[in-house]
């Protein structure tokens, strides 16, 4: 009867000493971080094909959000890094203004 991987492994585990058991622990190790490498090159190769295909550097493809984002409408006075495009949930500051359409940018 022919042994099963699991059960291959488990024996040669049980039969090894600890300073074996680190050697092997150090290769596999090593074997799993080649592995990295070769599954990185073959990911990366398929990554800029795909890229190519859609026309896009991966670059771009990575800051892509998929959505558009829309024009500010309304721009915080006390901060004006702050702004809101009408969509979404209301920010605080505008919430809270007693005139929000005294916020609103000029188009």
């Amino acid at each position: 009867m022919q042994k099963t991987m699991s059960e291959t492994i488990s024996d040669i585990l049980d039969s090894s000493s600890i300073e074996q058991l680190n050697s092997l622990i150090k290769k596999a190790q090593e074997e799993i971080e080649r592995k990295k490498v070769d599954e990185i090159q073959v990911t990366r190769h398929l990554w800029l094909e795909q890229a190519t295909t859609l026309g896009m550097s991966p670059e771009e493809i990575l800051k892509y959000s998929g959505r558009r984002k829309g024009k500010p409408k309304y721009r915080n006075p006390n901060n004006p890094e702050q702004t809101w495009t009408g969509r979404g949930k209301k920010p605080n500051w505008l919430k809270d203004a007693p005139d929000p359409e005294a916020y609103r940018i000029p188009e």
